[in-house]
């Protein structure tokens, strides 16, 4: 049984986590958004740890294209042409943009790795993880994100993705 059940869970789960980096975000913001959640809390650091993954990919001035399989699906970040007030767009489904590296995995991986669970140096020796493009730039590509790691349980836990959830033996 592969994680996500298709290319639109794909989306609405990994998709939209991309996004929330993706433009300047506020506390008030936050609570619009996971306020009425029972799962909401505010840990101090949130919004600025948000905003400084958006503020990391936007200085790379590049166009990342994650493809999965199992199920395929395509989540492009493109930080060379942002629109007004985002450090980034993202593209889901087939981007416009010609990506400087594309990085290809499973499914499964792209959750395991977006839990924190997943060595990309050795993911990206054993196959686990292919790029097209400069590995060196994958390697860059990973300070910037890695702070998304804690964020990723949490943002599981706010869309009610218990399965997910217990996929990455997160505990409540």
């Amino acid at each position: 049984m592969t994680t996500f059940r298709d290319a639109q869970h794909v989306y609405h789960v990994i998709g939209e986590f991309m996004k929330v980096p993706s433009r300047a975000r506020t506390f008030e913001e936050l609570r619009q958004w996971w306020g009425n959640s029972p799962a909401y809390y505010e840990e101090g650091d949130e919004v600025a740890k948000i905003n400084s993954i958006g503020e990391r990919i936007r200085k790379m001035n590049m166009v990342f294209e994650f493809q999965l399989r199992e199920p395929s699906a395509v989540v492009s970040i493109d930080a060379r042409q942002p629109g007004p007030g985002e450090y980034y767009s993202v593209s889901m489904g087939e981007s416009t943009a010609s990506p400087d590296l594309i990085v290809t995995t499973t499914g499964d991986v792209a959750h395991q790795f977006w839990g924190g669970q997943v060595s990309v140096p050795v993911a990206l020796l054993t196959g686990k993880i292919r790029t097209n493009g400069s590995k060196k730039k994958a390697l860059q590509l990973l300070p910037k994100i890695t702070p998304a790691f804690s964020l990723y349980p949490r943002y599981l836990e706010l869309i009610g993705e218990d399965e997910l959830l217990k996929q990455l033996h997160v505990r409540r």
